[in-house]
């Protein structure tokens, strides 16, 4: 994915609608006059924006008439490893504009829906693996670990994930407030923030202004902030402090929560690990309370 850097440049903000994919590109390419063949393939991508968002990086070489490796200088002169990584926001950009039905339409397949879904999330789970820098991991971990508070916030069915990432964040010992679904509590608790807060952004495909703006206003405060999404919009990219970015593509009208699902998961992982005895420690004492006031069924005694 990507690299983020640690702390992006501050510009003057304003209610912006988030860049086409072919601005965004646009908007990615060097001052300097790049080389013919990079031309090309620019070229090609802004015309091609749905097609290449799905193409092998030999298949748009082949397209434009160059080199595998002129497309792979291109995408680290944009500022990416190689070719995945810029496809892959590409393609969540081209499919941020799509309607859910548009997006149905692009997936359909031959295969039986089920299969097809799940052949979908296991491709977006082995990219993941691929491309995902456990470095990336490991400063967000640092960071939920060296926080005062953390703040989860996520929208619609990414809830579940958010959910889930302030359900096991507390377990394991980290005060922790789950901002799901809430506009009303999500800016109210946004006014408190301040340092040592961070506020964990889970926002995909089409994002919801209310998350980014809490964002941009938390950051203002003084908050860190870590997003979890597929992309980042303009408004979001100059606030965060560490941005995990991950497919979040389904097979259907509906996104997928399994790759998102996983890397929290991950992220609990690293974070278990950066201080298990803490974990350990409060984990012992939740699951004691658990028992004192008869929570959840001893399968022992059922």
């Amino acid at each position: 994915m990507e690299t983020q850097p640690a702390s992006a440049p501050h510009h003057d903000r304003d209610d912006r609608e988030p860049l086409t994919p072919d601005a965004w590109l646009r908007s990615r390419l060097p001052q300097a006059k790049i080389g013919a063949s990079a031309q090309k393939v620019v070229n090609y991508l802004l015309v091609n924006v749905g097609e290449a968002g799905f193409a092998k990086a030999a298949d748009v070489a082949d397209a434009v008439g160059v080199s595998v490796s002129s497309i792979t200088r291109l995408a680290q002169q944009l500022g990416f490893e190689g070719w995945p990584h810029l496809q892959h926001e590409l393609r969540a950009r081209y499919l941020a504009q799509l309607t859910m039905a548009d997006v149905a339409e692009i997936h359909s397949v031959t295969d039986p829906p089920f299969q097809g879904s799940l052949r979908r999330d296991a491709v977006s789970l082995a990219e993941t693996i691929a491309s995902l820098d456990d470095r990336t991991i490991a400063r967000v971990a640092e960071l939920l670990h060296g926080a005062t508070r953390i703040h989860v916030t996520a929208m619609g069915s990414f809830a579940a994930v958010g959910l889930a990432l302030s359900h096991n964040l507390l377990i394991a010992g980290y005060p922790t407030q789950a901002l799901l679904d809430r506009d009303a509590l999500l800016t109210n608790t946004v006014a408190t923030l301040g340092p040592g807060d961070v506020l964990v952004v889970c926002s995909y495909w089409r994002h919801y202004r209310t998350v980014v703006g809490a964002a941009v206003a938390a950051h203002d405060r003084g908050a860190r902030i870590v997003a979890i999404a597929d992309y980042l919009p303009s408004q979001l990219a100059e606030v965060v402090d560490e941005a995990v970015l991950i497919p979040a593509e389904g097979s259907s009208f509906f996104a997928s929560l399994t790759v998102p699902m996983a890397v929290q998961q991950g992220i609990m992982a690293t974070l278990a690990r950066l201080d298990p005895e803490r974990t350990r420690r409060q984990i012992s004492e939740t699951e004691r309370l658990w028992a004192e006031v008869g929570l959840l069924i001893d399968p022992r005694s059922d």
